[in-house]
């Protein structure tokens, strides 16, 4: 039976915890997408169920009730993995993260590394580079005050570390909001500090296709044919659980 907690921020974001029993257990961290606009649906209760069923517990970091910026994103993320670490219940914590949210995970794996065992990233936006990135996640997270100083320290392939733990990614090649560069220029980064990365590419996917299932299709696509045409997508869950259990 699943115990849930809620730990409110001291914004009005919020942590909603499940733990799988009272085991000591690795947790998943899930930091849904949604541009640091809002925290998509799609991207949290039905992510969260999955690694429940493969005896993980879970949190949902709901970070965007109230719309910080940098760098108070980033010092509130640390509030949040501190809560979660001092759990009884939770060992390691790895954290998964979805286009904005892959943002803020990535951040919190460059800038917390001792608190963060391995990372997910679906569809990542990565880099302030005005080539590649996302201009409305740049926008919200930083809002008026952009300056080049602050658009490095948001650019994440600026911020590996040799002590970044291992990380996973996966993007569509055909992602025409967030480029697959994002990951691309982030997996480069990675290499050239040793990090261990396993990236899984695909063909054809738009954004935010989630877990690639019936029950996170489209609200603009019939639920089978969201399946049809992404549901060779899917996979790559499975991909991300096999890459938790080898770490």
């Amino acid at each position: 039976m699943v115990i849930y907690m809620r730990f409110d921020l001291p914004s009005k974001n919020y942590l909603q915890v499940n733990l799988q029993d009272s085991e000591l257990r690795d947790l998943v961290l899930i930091l849904p997408g949604g541009g640091y606009e809002f925290t998509s649906n799609r991207e949290a209760e039905p992510v969260s169920r999955v690694f429940l069923e493969d005896g993980y517990h879970t949190a949902i970091y709901y970070y965007r009730e109230s719309k910080l910026i940098h760098p108070e994103v980033k010092d509130e993320g640390l509030t949040a993995l501190k809560i979660l670490k001092n759990i009884p219940r939770v060992n390691r914590i790895f954290v998964i993260g979805f286009s904005a949210g892959g943002h803020l995970a990535a951040m919190l794996a460059t800038s917390y590394p001792k608190m963060i065992q391995g990372t997910i990233l679906a569809y990542p936006v990565i880099s302030a580079d005005p080539a590649i990135s996302h201009q409305g996640c740049i926008h919200n997270l930083l809002g008026s005050n952009i300056t080049r100083r602050r658009l490095d320290e948001i650019s994440l392939e600026k911020q590996v570390t040799k002590d970044v733990a291992p990380v996973f990614i996966m993007h569509t090649n055909d992602d025409t909001s967030v480029p697959i560069e994002n990951s691309l220029v982030f997996i480069e980064a990675l290499k050239k500090h040793d990090i261990h990365v396993e990236s899984h590419f695909y063909p054809e996917g738009r954004h935010g296709v989630s877990l690639a299932t019936k029950e996170v299709a489209f609200q603009d696509m019939n639920p089978d044919d969201f399946v049809k045409q992404f549901g060779y997508i899917s996979e790559w869950i499975e991909h991300a659980k096999s890459f938790l259990k080898r770490l």
